[in-house]
């Protein structure tokens, strides 16, 4: 998994196959992250976009 935002780890893009998937783990994970997915994607640019649309 590679960060979004280094920074925080809260929000990673995964790459699955021939879509990359977003994460996401709640800040009441605290040390250890509790990931879950918020959505695929045919490519890491669209990720990206749907990543800074959301903030």
């Amino acid at each position: 998994m590679s960060p979004f935002d280094s920074e925080t780890l809260t929000t990673l893009i995964e790459e699955d196959g021939k879509e990359f998937v977003v994460f996401w783990s709640p800040e009441t994970a605290e040390h250890d992250p509790d990931y879950r997915e918020l959505g695929r994607f045919p490519s890491r640019e669209k990720a990206l976009e749907f990543l800074s649309a959301d903030g």
